[in-house]
């Protein structure tokens, strides 16, 4: 969407897809030209995987960008998908212009493993259900048509082993095994920390103690999705 010098593209997390930023992506592209895409394992894009580590993934995106000769972005991350943006600006620093990491992945160590173990696992609606109402703080915003999508989504070949084994590429039990923040310090870049302060996959005291030069704004009473449910807010704090 939108066009423009400026180019921003958005990484959703774990077991989502370009949809999620159904509320952000066209605020973004009053001044700027945003690309959303399918990370690989997800969406449409392809379910197999040679390598699912989040190195492998931040590659990608930087092929992504070689694809459509994007000389330079800001990445925006959700959750892995922050991960996958600082890992791509740690690897790729002439590539990258800015990064904003939203309830992110990869800054610390906790991480609700009973949900990403579940979502795997969850085959109904009733098992569903309550795993995704933990990704916010209105429950009512997980309704029937976003459970069916998701489940559809799941029974696509492949997805189950895709999801494992990315799964396994950024965490061990209950702890991430991929750990950037000591990487914040050497980035030459603008850098933004958003985080939902009732956040119950990625906790949002890991927004703490980061570097002096990371812009850090934790939203009060928002959960994991808080791009979701504080659209406005955020929407604000990226342009």
């Amino acid at each position: 969407m939108g066009d423009g010098a400026r180019v921003i593209i958005l990484l959703h997390g774990f077991g989502g897809d370009a949809a999620g930023w159904l509320f952000n992506q066209g605020a973004l592209a009053a001044n700027a030209a945003v690309y959303a895409l399918d990370l690989p394992g997800h969406g449409q894009s392809s379910k197999a995987l040679n390598d699912s580590s989040v190195q492998h993934l931040a590659a990608t995106v930087v092929a992504f960008m070689d694809a459509l000769e994007i000389a330079k972005a800001e990445l925006v991350g959700h959750s892995l998908g922050g991960a996958i943006a600082l890992q791509a600006a740690v690897d790729h620093p002439n590539r990258v212009s800015a990064l904003a990491l939203i309830g992110s992945a990869g800054l610390g160590a906790e991480i609700n493993a009973g949900y990403i173990n579940g979502f795997i696992a969850a085959e109904s609606r009733k098992e569903m259900k309550p795993l995704l109402e933990q990704l916010v703080a209105d429950a009512n915003l997980i309704n029937r048509t976003l459970i069916n999508d998701i489940l559809q989504f799941k029974r696509i070949d492949g997805v189950g082993e895709a999801l494992t084994a990315i799964a396994k590429g950024f965490q061990d039990g209950s702890r991430q095994t991929v750990n950037l923040r000591a990487n914040l310090e050497g980035l030459d870049i603008p850098i933004k920390v958003i985080w939902g302060s009732k956040d119950a996959i990625i906790p949002a005291s890991h927004a703490s103690g980061l570097p002096a030069k990371v812009s850090v704004t934790v939203l009060d009473g928002f959960g994991h999705l808080v791009q979701l449910e504080a659209a406005a807010e955020v929407n604000k704090l990226l342009a």
